[in-house]
């Protein structure tokens, strides 16, 4: 119901040009850190592990931190946002997208519907509790990003059977030593996803486009890009998001 929800808003306030009341920023490469909170080497990082993500699997990856959503709330605005980029290809709408807005103290993971089997909602609420909210309450947006980021790649490495070689260059730290009941739960319900992915393996299903699912346990295009594939950035493929992913505040 929140899906169609959101989805619904998005269209109504399309059709009133309310896009570009909003204000909505354009992009300038796979990270735009409006809210000047990352520094270049996680800058070069990101681009980096982006590049390579869509390189070895059509998927696109993108970064937008800001100071204020105002005046629309985090999901509305990364649903149209979403659509005004085209994160991901068009027709496989498998874009993800990393919103950070500083002020209201608000994140979200915005997820194409190409890859919800890749990255289901549970799993994106996890990676910002876990990996992105304990370091941004500690005003370290960097390591936080990182983190996310790492985490969501892993996930589409295991989806495609991939190698990406730029999670070589992030490295994998634990924000708090707290212990939680999903601290417990998690790892089982990791297993279960596994054992369900290798029964699909034997027995496949057909699914409508969607991915067996890899999961990972964590402790048009844009109009101003920056060049061709292999230099950087060439521009997003029209993709489109319905509300799949997770929100979250520190």
């Amino acid at each position: 119901m929140k899906k169609i929800f959101i989805t619904l808003s998005f269209f109504i306030f399309t059709g009133t040009g309310f896009c570009e009341e909003a204000g909505l920023p354009n992009y300038a490469g796979y990270v735009n850190d409006y809210a000047n909170i990352l520094s270049d080497g996680t800058k070069d990082k990101l681009t980096a592990l982006f590049a390579e993500i869509e390189n070895k699997t059509t998927n696109q990856l993108a970064v937008l931190t800001i100071d204020t959503l105002s005046p629309l709330d985090i999901e509305t605005y990364a649903v149209k946002l979403f659509e005004k980029w085209g994160i991901g290809q068009k027709g496989k709408n498998n874009g993800v997208l990393i919103l950070v807005a500083v002020k209201d103290r608000a994140v979200r993971i915005e997820v194409g519907y190409g890859l919800e089997g890749a990255i289901p909602d549970a799993l994106a609420d996890n990676i910002i509790k876990k990996t992105m909210v304990p370091f941004f309450k500690n005003g370290d947006y960097d390591t936080g990003v990182l983190q996310a980021a790492a985490a969501i790649s892993k996930l589409i490495a295991g989806e495609y059977n991939v190698d990406i070689s730029e999670l070589d260059n992030i490295k994998i730290e634990a924000p708090s030593k707290k212990f939680s009941i999903f601290d417990f739960l998690f790892p089982i319900l990791v297993i279960i996803m596994l054992i369900r992915r290798s029964f699909f393996w034997f027995f496949p299903i057909p699914r409508r486009g969607r991915g067996k699912g890899g999961y990972w346990y964590p402790g048009g295009g844009f109009g101003g890009g920056s060049g061709g594939f292999g230099g950087g950035f060439g521009g997003f493929g029209g993709g489109f998001s319905g509300g799949g992913g997770a929100s979250g505040r520190w």
